[in-house]
């Protein structure tokens, strides 16, 4: 091996304290976004741990809702013929409150971890405090009927009048 020149040197000390360099840099963002991401995931995990500490606070009225739930909710004896029930008890309450109820539709019931939806499409007319009357009487508490979709607009001929489309669901337990 031949003995390296000064401008070789200095060339080649140039070279590796720019390849040290970039190769701290390298290391050093690297370092720098695994700091952020797992700051991220501990902001992340102290809101959960908030969140469940709160659940646990108030565990005695979440027993006592889920025992409400439990002794209230239905049970979903007759697939096919509840939908044909909920029809009526809608029809029922639309006629209570002046609302015209049309071309009801049943929709396919739908499973979920928590409930069994039994799922109803409806047109309505009426007017707007009929409609909000009509509105409030369906979705009582005890009765776990949801409104799932709603469009509701002004009847181009009789600007009085409201148009009514919804998706209406009875929730059963699992």
């Amino acid at each position: 091996m031949k003995q390296l020149t000064r401008s070789e040197k200095s060339l080649a000390i140039t070279v590796g304290v720019i390849a040290f360099a970039l190769l701290n840099i390298i290391l050093i963002s690297h370092f720098i976004k695994q700091q952020a991401l797992l700051r991220a995931d501990i902001a992340g995990k102290a809101g959960q741990l908030k969140a469940l500490q709160v659940l646990f606070a108030d565990r005695d009225r979440w027993n006592k809702r889920d025992e409400w739930l439990r002794q209230k909710q239905p049970k979903l004896v007759n697939e096919s013929r509840a939908g044909v029930e909920l029809v009526e008890q809608i029809k029922q309450i639309a006629k209570s409150n002046d609302v015209l109820p049309d071309k009801p539709d049943w929709g396919t019931p739908e499973k979920s971890q928590f409930y069994r939806s039994v799922p109803v499409n409806i047109e309505t007319k009426s007017s707007w405090p009929a409609l909000i009357a009509f509105l409030r009487s369906v979705q009582q508490p005890d009765q776990f009927i949801v409104f799932e979709a709603a469009n509701v607009q002004i009847d181009p001929a009789d600007p009085t009048m409201m148009h009514g489309k919804f998706k209406v669901a009875k929730w059963y337990l699992p």
